[in-house]
């Protein structure tokens, strides 16, 4: 559909900045995880990692007024607003910004203004992949995927290697649907250590739920001020 492209055209800034953010050095160890569906999410019990002589505990987080839930380390914390205007420097960066205690690790979420129906998320995904391959220093580009994940949500997933200043930097953006706008989560890490947390950015995406608003304003921020 030719008017996708515009919705393309537009959110052209905030892909680049939502993955340009540089990391730094981690080593890491991921222990085996065991799943099972409870309203969309994985059981409380057994979410650990084990990176390198600790448990890493997953947690759920909530944004958007408490209507996207997921679950990340419960040692990520919300990117301080300086921090985030290093790593993000423009007006365009993602609204919600969790990263590691050591700043190693970045999972953002992105509310854009364009608006699909469902069926159109697949195209919208091919044509936001062939757009970062046109702005960004691509080295390997892992291809993209349309998967439905534990919650039944729909997701459209593109995952490459782009250069960076700190080394080559794995990127995977996870697209899907909320009231009818489109999301754009995003996590980042070095290539180097991919195969170390590729487990927790698994978790991440499988975890993704609607949720159904609160009446209270949530108390989860993904940026302080």
């Amino acid at each position: 559909m030719n008017y996708l492209d515009e919705h393309i055209l537009s959110l052209k800034a905030k892909m680049m900045d939502q993955t340009t953010a540089n990391n730094d050095d981690l080593k890491s160890i991921p222990a085996q995880t065991q799943e099972s569906e409870q309203n969309g999410f994985m059981s409380e019990d057994n979410k650990l990692f084990h990176i390198q002589n600790e448990h890493l505990a997953l947690e759920l987080r909530t944004i958007l007024d408490g209507e996207i839930g997921f679950y990340i380390p419960k040692s990520f914390i919300p990117m301080p607003m300086e921090q985030a205007a290093i790593k993000y420097p423009s007006e365009h960066r993602p609204k919600d910004i969790y990263t590691s205690a050591e700043g190693t690790i970045n999972i953002s979420f992105n509310p854009t203004d364009s608006f699909l129906e469902v069926d159109e998320l697949s195209e919208f995904v091919e044509q936001m992949a062939d757009v970062l391959r046109s702005v960004q220093p691509i080295r390997n580009c892992l291809g993209t995927d349309m998967i439905i994940n534990h919650s039944g949500l729909s997701i459209g997933r593109i995952r490459f290697v782009a250069a960076g200043i700190d080394g080559n930097l794995y990127n995977e953006l996870l697209l899907f649907i909320q009231k009818g706008r489109v999301v754009i989560g995003s996590f980042s890490c070095l290539e180097a250590e991919l195969e170390a947390w590729l487990p927790v950015a698994e978790y991440w995406g499988q975890s993704l739920c609607i949720l159904t608003p609160s009446p209270y304003p949530a108390n989860e921020k993904g940026m302080m001020s």
